[in-house]
């Protein structure tokens, strides 16, 4: 009677029979037992195997401390695991106690010899900080159990075809000796938490590879004489261990992403307290601890400060995120640009000190028409001058110079003393145009003034006791190089402003300590002028 190939049944025994035909024709292709003596010669343990694991381990942790995916990969190109792992794929599938217990034995030999170097390397080594590349392999998830079973199968493959196979075996390593690098570190630094996590992901990558090789085996016919019973046990084997680890592997793909989603919730709310004031995001890092509250801490780049921003942000991530929400949020007010910023200054400069300075120089100018004595101190200065005041018969000059592109305020400080050197028995006083007092440069993260700007200090303490300016802002800076944390830079900054602010306090002034940290277009300003620029402090009359 012939089937019915309209009927599912027969069609699924249609199917079924084509099916094996098909297998049994790339079986015959197949030199088993060579296939198999192989596996078992590339699983054995050697001391090139030990060697070899020990260098790629090594090239792999170094790769990672230098967060360099070039040189991890270039670790995998030595790697020598794929023959141990192949060989407890194969040996599982023909049911091969001996080879199972060698190449368990092997594997574990390598495995300590990774972890060993790796442990010594980061232990001796002056770079330990956590890198992107040791984050990325310290939470496994799903994907990473697919990037396994997709090494497996095609390990598997390159090994029965006998072609690819040194290919292959990059990708196998890759799924397997960085996360052993990574355990190394963990032990190294005294993280368990690193490490377990790394481990875990190891012998997750281990067991999915091996059982994928299993399965791709028993496919090509391998272990076919050992029956349904066999077939059978090996099944429940691959089916249970794939469901044991998809589930955790599962949950925390899942928890990557609400952490992905909740990452971008937290950058298009933020600027929504600000939606007035044309403001944007400086910075933002976004924590979930375990059994805490999500951490939000954030900067805004702003015109107008808005009080109620933090409260309002986190009541309103509460609600969007399900979860509690802690936020710490800093608005750095800021100008409209470099320009408006220079204005200021001059409007607060012509205030403080050139609207007096103006009506001294008139009543200098009526003076200085009286006094005929005056020529051969005149003929000395070096520079054109705006008013003068010079008493012959006191042997006193003040001398108030025009505004000059060239000449800086230590050039003017240099030309008074060359006049009282050559003029031994006159006082004599220069007062420099009015102008932005120089930076006062400091070293890249300390707190103590540089060479270099003790000079520049000196010159503005005299050009600020010339000007007459008593009440005085100092301004510091620090550079995003200057300390490790944006807290510490900006405590940097504070802290550099009080010490030239002490030193002006000595000299008799009144001086405000001012940290301004980060400034204006820090970023930008410190790719085209450099980070020096931000390692200084600016002096300023106080309005």
């Amino acid at each position: 009677m012939a089937f019915d190939k309209t009927d599912p049944p027969a069609r699924f025994n249609i199917i079924q029979r084509r099916v094996k035909l098909f297998l049994r024709q790339l079986a015959r292709k197949i030199d088993h037992k060579d296939v198999v003596d192989h596996v078992c010669e590339e699983g054995q343990m050697s001391g090139r195997y030990i060697f070899m694991a020990v260098m790629s381990c090594a090239i792999a942790t170094l790769g990672l401390l230098l967060s360099s995916p070039a040189v991890i990969i270039g670790a995998m190109l030595i790697s020598p695991l794929m023959g141990p792992i192949m060989l407890m794929g194969f040996s599982l599938t023909i049911l091969d106690a001996s080879a199972m217990r060698r190449a368990i034995f092997t594997m574990a030999c390598g495995v300590v010899a990774a972890i060993t170097i790796s442990f010594l390397i980061v232990r001796l080594s002056p770079l330990t900080e956590i890198t992107p590349e040791i984050i990325a392999r310290t939470r496994p998830n799903f994907f990473d159990l697919l990037v396994a079973i997709f090494s497996g199968l095609a390990g598997g493959y390159a090994v029965i075809q006998r072609k690819g196979e040194t290919i292959v075996g990059v990708a196998i390593a890759t799924a397997l000796m960085p996360p052993l690098a990574v355990t190394g570190y963990g032990l190294a630094v005294g993280s368990m938490q690193v490490a377990g996590g790394s481990f875990f992901l190891f012998m997750t990558n281990l067991l999915a590879i091996a059982l994928s090789v299993t399965v791709l085996s028993r496919l090509y016919s391998f272990g076919a004489a050992h029956g349904a019973r066999g077939r059978l046990w090996q099944g429940a084997l691959v089916i249970g261990v794939f469901a044991a680890l998809s589930v955790p592997l599962g949950l925390a793909l899942r928890d990557i992403a609400y952490e992905t989603s909740a990452i971008n919730t937290v950058k298009s709310a933020l600027l929504e307290p600000f939606a007035d004031h044309d403001s944007r995001i400086s910075d933002v890092v976004v924590s979930f601890p375990k059994n805490a509250d999500i951490k939000v801490d954030a900067t805004i780049l702003t015109h107008t400060r808005v009080p109620e921003a933090e409260a309002a942000l986190t009541a309103s991530l509460t609600g969007r995120l399900g979860r509690p929400v802690r936020v710490n949020l800093g608005q750095v007010l800021i100008d409209e640009d470099k320009t408006l910023e220079a204005e200021a200054y001059l409007r607060m400069v012509d205030s403080s000190i050139a609207a007096p300075l103006r009506a001294e120089i008139s009543r200098l100018e009526s003076l200085g028409e009286r006094r005929q004595s005056e020529a051969e101190l005149r003929a000395a200065v070096p520079f054109q001058l705006a008013a003068a005041d010079i008493n012959a018969e006191n042997r006193t000059a003040t001398l108030i110079a025009a505004p000059h592109d060239g000449l800086a305020i230590s050039a003017f400080r240099t030309m008074e003393e060359g006049l009282v050197t050559n003029f031994p028995d006159w006082t004599i006083h220069i007062v420099p145009p009015i102008t932005e007092l120089p930076l006062i440069g400091f070293d890249n993260g300390q707190t103590t003034i540089s060479p270099a700007g003790e000079s520049v200090l000196g010159d503005s303490i005299w050009a600020l006791e010339r000007w007459s300016a008593r009440s005085v802002e100092v301004v510091g800076y620090a550079s995003t190089a200057g300390a490790l944390r944006q807290f510490d830079n900006r405590s940097l900054a504070y802290q550099r402003a009080v010490t030239v602010s002490d030193r002006l306090t000595q000299a008799g002034f009144a001086a405000t300590p001012i940290g301004e940290y980060r400034a204006y277009r820090q970023t930008a300003d410190e790719k085209q002028l450099g980070y020096q620029r931000f390692q200084t402090v600016l002096i300023r009359p106080a309005s």
